[in-house]
């Protein structure tokens, strides 16, 4: 399997999934800590690896990326956490600018109408094809 920068599902099994990535998120960022802080040793020994730490807890961070956008609406729309604070809402709100700017609604229309002709193109030819041969 190739990388995935997306995942589409309704929205039972999307907050389900969410929820458990959410929940593994926080354990794993509490175990570690309780780890790394158990004692003076293990303190030391957590230096050289702080950057990496640091580095990991802002990418796994949700706060930055904001919410999540609508797909089949005509018009941008951002759906962010139920318990988004002000620094969530920030960035959803930057997410939002970004969807109008990249005139995102419009390039998705566009894009799945080429698919679908593309698709009925491809059916046509089979089925011409499949008519030639009977």
């Amino acid at each position: 399997m190739g990388e995935v920068d997306s995942l589409i599902c309704d929205g039972f099994t999307g907050n389900v999934l969410l929820k458990s990535v959410e929940g593994i998120g926080r354990f794993v960022k509490k175990t570690l800590s309780d780890s790394l802080m158990k004692n003076f040793i293990t303190k030391i020994a957590a230096v050289p690896s702080l950057p990496a730490i640091n580095n990991f807890k802002i990418k796994a961070d949700y706060k930055s990326y904001g919410g999540a956008p609508f797909l089949g609406v005509k018009k941008p729309v951002i759906k962010a956490h139920g318990s988004s604070d002000d620094l969530v809402f920030y960035y959803t709100i930057k997410q939002a600018e970004e969807f109008v700017k990249g005139n995102s609604v419009q390039r998705m229309i566009d894009a799945v109408e080429k698919q679908r002709e593309s698709m009925t193109q491809q059916m046509a030819e089979t089925s011409t094809t499949e008519n030639i041969e009977e």
